[in-house]
């Protein structure tokens, strides 16, 4: 119930912000994933269609109504949405997509739920082990892996990003003054590789667990109130509650006097695999792919942070501050003329600035600029970048090789090639 109406107040102030406008309409260019250049936005109007079906159904999900109905159509919808612009990547949009995509296969609706009192045939006192364990599951890769991504000199020796963030964050009450001390950046750091690469472990122990989640929403809140992170640390307290047992939430409502015998028969586990095959099949492939994803940037690069090659889907949550600048030159091979192109005259700020620093954008932006010449007739061209990049508060560097020609570069995955070692 908490995912769903999260999701469906999300979608509601994606809407009041006016975000569909700045994201999907505004832009003339959208920097699409790898494999999923096809997907593009529509008009206006069927955005905002689009938009309050994916609301709708994440609330109908939350209520238990239409569940079979409306968990497909959010997971479509929501990933569409998200597909369509690569520089508004979160970890927590990626992290709505799969929980999503779980939710279609488990009997969620079948007890307290709209449909269940619609539909009282529909109703069960137990359900395999399976349909809560991928739950927890999911959450113990999104916490174990964000542990393991904070392995690195930069956030254990350096304390960076934090120790550039907490000192922007001084004026807050109470907690401000310890973050003028150069000792908290590293106790923050610290804490929290260790918090992420324990956490599941913890709220799996049912003696850990209760201290376990006081542990979770402590952390979460204090996140919320120093950075700038939007759902995802409410999205994780709401989740981290599928540890809870149904007989702790038995025992915890009797102990508050709450509706203890309406509770009593509440969802029962059971170990008996009546979904069938082809379900369990699916799901498992869906784990190993995640449990490969995250590995993925040691064999593709010797520092993830700089390059970004394998950065994305790997739960690399808060581990950089990055900054960066980029200047194209267009030169006509028949005339020799040269022309400077700055990527504002094209993108919005949120795409310039994401641009900026990540190779494969750099590389999509350069393509679009070719485009555009051609449009006008001079199709004969050569784009090279002039391009300078800040790593956690270190003195910013070229970035891109600044006499490559980016159109001479076929392929994506070819552009980390010409990175400037760091």
């Amino acid at each position: 119930m908490a995912f769903g109406c999260l999701l469906c107040f999300s979608q509601i102030r994606f809407i009041y912000k006016g975000w569909i406008e700045a994201c999907y309409i505004l832009p003339e260019f959208h920097f699409t994933y790898q494999y999923f250049g096809w997907v593009k936005p529509f008009g206006l109007t069927t955005m905002y269609v689009i938009v309050i079906l994916s609301a709708v159904s994440a609330l109908c999900i939350g209520l238990g109504l239409l569940y079979r109905f409306a968990t497909p159509l959010f997971f479509l919808s929501f990933t569409y949405l998200e597909l369509i612009e690569k520089s508004w990547y979160l970890n927590h949009y990626y992290f709505v997509s799969l929980v999503a995509f779980l939710l279609i296969w488990v009997p969620a609706h079948r007890k307290y739920s709209l449909d269940a009192k619609i539909f009282s045939k529909i109703k069960i006192d137990s359900i395999p082990l399976w349909t809560i364990f991928i739950f927890q599951l999911q959450l113990a890769i999104v916490y174990f892996f964000g542990g393991i991504a904070k392995l690195k000199s930069d956030w254990l020796l350096e304390a960076q990003p934090l120790k550039i963030w907490l000192k922007t964050r001084t004026d807050i009450p109470i907690l401000g003054r310890l973050f003028e001390y150069d000792i908290t950046p590293y106790i923050f750091s610290w804490t929290g590789m260790f918090y992420d690469l324990l956490i599941p472990f913890l709220l799996w122990n049912r003696k850990s667990r209760p201290v376990a989640y006081i542990f979770v929403v402590t952390f979460h809140v204090l996140t919320y109130l120093l950075f700038n992170i939007g759902m995802f640390p409410w999205l994780m307290i709401a989740g981290s509650l599928i540890f809870i047992t149904s007989e702790e939430w038995i025992l915890l409502f009797k102990k508050l006097n709450i509706g203890v015998r309406s509770v009593a028969n509440h969802t029962t586990l059971s170990t008996s695999q009546r979904s069938k095959k082809p379900i369990l099949i699916i799901i498992t492939f869906f784990f190993i792919i995640q449990l490969i994803l995250p590995w993925r940037h040691f064999a593709l690069t010797n520092n993830v942070l700089w390059t970004e090659n394998g950065f994305r889907f790997a739960w690399h949550v808060m581990v950089m501050e990055k900054n960066g600048f980029t200047e194209f030159t267009v030169t006509n091979k028949d005339t020799n003329n040269r022309f400077t192109v700055y990527p504002s005259q094209y993108l919005s700020v949120i795409q310039e600035k994401q641009m900026s620093f990540q190779p494969d954008m750099i590389w999509q932006f350069a393509h679009y600029i070719r485009d555009i010449f051609e449009q006008k007739g001079i199709s004969n061209i050569a784009v090279t970048v002039n391009s300078k990049v800040s790593l956690n508060g270190r003195t910013s560097r070229t970035y891109i090789d600044p006499e490559i020609d980016l159109l001479l570069i076929r392929s994506v995955d070819d552009i980390y090639d010409h990175i400037i070692k760091y």
